[in-house]
């Protein structure tokens, strides 16, 4: 049943809208019952001319077809999502508008107990999703499991490629206007790019929200560091697989659960595992506690200290912790949350 939420609605999905709707058909149906009553009356009453009832009659029908099809037409607009479902082929493809990425995602974050993000960054994971997960996490005490697959924030290779994508990204506007037709096009000032640094106080900003709500919430959080970028984030939960782009005016798509596409894009998530480094957040949640992490609302200077111990705890990060600049970045990235992240 839970496929059922997933499908397009071609009718008006607000309750209000939806009441409307209704209503309006119903007592469409009720005014032409009315007529229709009397015109069977006018047909049947043997006193008027023939021709007359006729042509009544053949009314009559039209009235008839009306009403019928006036109730069916809703019954089938409210039962459409339930009728596709049961001929759902199931590997089907949704488009997703831009506008409706974001609360997409945070519906699917909240009924998941399995989450698992191939990206490059986790900025918008690492903001928003996580909170959604902890909140989850307290309000039904069911423990979530949290997969983070990220780009090493410390391979230069990596970062400097990674870089160069995201500024033609950046660049490559759509449905722009000809410069040659329209000279009134102001020029299009060039976009600049993210530095190495700036992507890797992202990466290690991702790492440090989910320790703290890994110690919040009891999630079960880990981390993977893989030497190469993706030009699409895959967000998988356990009813879908939502693929989105670097552009936020770009559509993104979902594939369902019970589709062969979600068992692909699983098995790419058990392959990045496999060759990545794993920051255990999890297991080492004992001795995480010990560091005394920061709440994001806390003042810099002791978030910044937090995010140092963090840092210096795993082996495959302590090169971070050294970089005064990449400090600084991770710092201004985690002391501005979206969310309380309440204990």
């Amino acid at each position: 049943m839970a496929n059922q939420e997933l499908l397009s609605n071609e009718m008006p999905n607000g309750q209000r809208r939806v009441v409307f709707a209704v209503t309006a058909i119903f007592l469409l149906c009720l005014a032409l019952y009315w007529v229709d009553f009397h015109v069977s009356a006018f047909a049947d009453n043997k006193e008027n001319p023939v021709e007359l009832r006729q042509h009544a009659g053949i009314f009559k029908a039209v009235l008839e077809n009306l009403i019928a099809g006036s109730i069916a037409a809703i019954l089938l607009a409210l039962t459409f999502k339930w009728i596709v479902a049961l001929v759902d082929p199931k590997d089907r493809v949704i488009e997703i508008s831009p506008n409706n990425i974001t609360s997409r995602l945070l519906r699917n974050a909240r009924k998941t107990r399995n989450y698992v993000f191939i990206g490059n960054t986790a900025t918008f994971v690492s903001a928003a999703v996580l909170p959604v997960l902890s909140d989850a996490v307290r309000t039904t005490g069911i423990p979530r499991s949290v997969t983070l697959i990220l780009i090493d924030p410390i391979d230069k290779e990596t970062l400097q490629s990674y870089s160069e994508f995201r500024l033609r990204a950046m660049q490559t506007v759509s449905k722009v206007a000809d410069q040659d037709l329209a000279r009134w096009v102001p020029p299009i000032t060039t976009p600049k790019g993210e530095s190495s640094e700036e992507i890797s106080a992202k990466v290690l900003a991702a790492i440090y929200l989910g320790a703290f709500a890994s110690l919040q919430s009891g999630m079960d959080i880990s981390v993977h560091l893989r030497k190469s970028f993706t030009p699409f984030r895959a967000d998988m939960t356990n009813s879908e697989v939502v693929l989105t782009q670097e552009s936020s005016s770009e559509s993104a798509v979902a594939f369902s659960s019970e589709g062969h596409f979600y068992g692909w894009y699983h098995k790419e998530a058990d392959a990045q595992r496999m060759q990545a480094t794993k920051i255990d957040i999890a297991g080492e949640r004992e001795r995480l506690r010990q560091l005394g992490l920061m709440h994001p609302t806390s003042p810099k200077e002791e978030i910044k200290k937090s995010i140092v111990a963090l840092a210096n705890h795993f082996d495959h990060l302590k090169e971070l912790a050294i970089n005064q600049n990449v400090i600084d970045l991770t710092t201004k990235n985690v002391s501005r949350p979206t969310h309380a992240y309440q204990s």
